[in-house]
């Protein structure tokens, strides 16, 4: 084929072009870090970051938003640490979409680090929470990894059963620690998981008929069985409504349940609490 042809004369496409842009501005990045030239140089990189994350770059993306981030953090004095906590944050987005979990736990912890410097306790409970998220998915992954066939890499040999087993239990308390009360940040959320235990284990009482009540093993109605489940949380046990056959299994968690919940939101609470003062 002609080179000459219209084929070898076309434009490079437009992802291509903001791609050597971004190289560009982050070779210029680095010599103005290096030259001391810190603020051109935060910007010089956050130009680059947002270059890298049009062309769906998001891994370079990543690197070049922590330079910045890096880059302000060497201010002192009077300049606001958010343009460092804004960066750091928007390189763990990007670690994400390239699906680098670890990069991502520790860049949103940074970013969490900062913003409680800045007072904003909201962005320092959704980054916090973020960066668990990001653990959570590196544990899953951890635990499922397995060597490819035909490979020799370091990288990708199987994992010894023990650090399997290691991953997979801190993925299951990491699991139950999201679920329950949003790893400390949510504890409204917590009320809701009592509400939904106390409300399901009413159904059970309520359905059952085997409640012994009066001198009588019989099916008691939604009221009485809402009245009974709260009892059994809060563990309080009047004794007017006893539990018979199977749901004395389900008496026993509410109670437990109540034992270990109640606390978390407790403390929950009173972390927002003091955060807001």
């Amino acid at each position: 084929m002609d080179p000459k042809t219209p084929h070898f004369n076309t434009a490079p496409s437009a992802s291509k072009t903001k791609i050597e842009q971004a190289i560009a501005l982050e070779r210029e990045a680095h010599r103005l870090r290096g030259e001391h030239k810190i603020d051109q140089a935060f910007q010089t990189f956050d130009q680059a970051a947002k270059l890298f994350q049009e062309a769906k770059e998001p891994l370079k993306a990543a690197v070049c938003f922590s330079s910045a981030a890096t880059c302000w953090n060497i201010h002192t004095g009077w300049q606001p640490l958010r343009n460092a906590a804004t960066r750091n944050e928007s390189a763990a987005l990007q670690a994400i979409a390239a699906k680098d979990y670890a990069y991502a736990e520790s860049l949103f912890s940074e970013a969490a680090l900062l913003y409680e410097k800045e007072g904003d306790f909201t962005k320092v409970s959704y980054c916090y929470r973020r960066s668990k998220d990001a653990r959570l998915v590196r544990l899953w992954k951890t635990f499922t990894r397995s060597q490819e066939p035909g490979t020799g890499a370091i990288g990708l040999q199987a994992m010894p059963w023990k650090d399997r087993l290691s991953a997979m239990m801190s993925w299951f308390f990491s699991s139950l620690s999201c679920l329950i009360w949003g790893y400390g940040e949510l504890p409204f959320r917590t009320l809701g998981v009592a509400g939904a235990i106390i409300g399901l284990s009413a159904l059970c009482y309520h359905v059952s008929g085997t409640v012994l009540t009066g001198g009588f093993v019989q099916k008691i109605d939604l009221f009485e069985s809402l009245y009974m489940s709260i009892i059994t949380y809060t563990t309080v046990g009047y004794g007017d409504y006893l539990p018979m056959g199977w749901v004395r299994g389900v008496a026993a968690f509410e109670a437990l349940s109540g034992i270990f919940v109640t606390p978390l939101f407790l403390i929950a609470l009173t972390r927002r609490y003091l955060r807001m003062r």
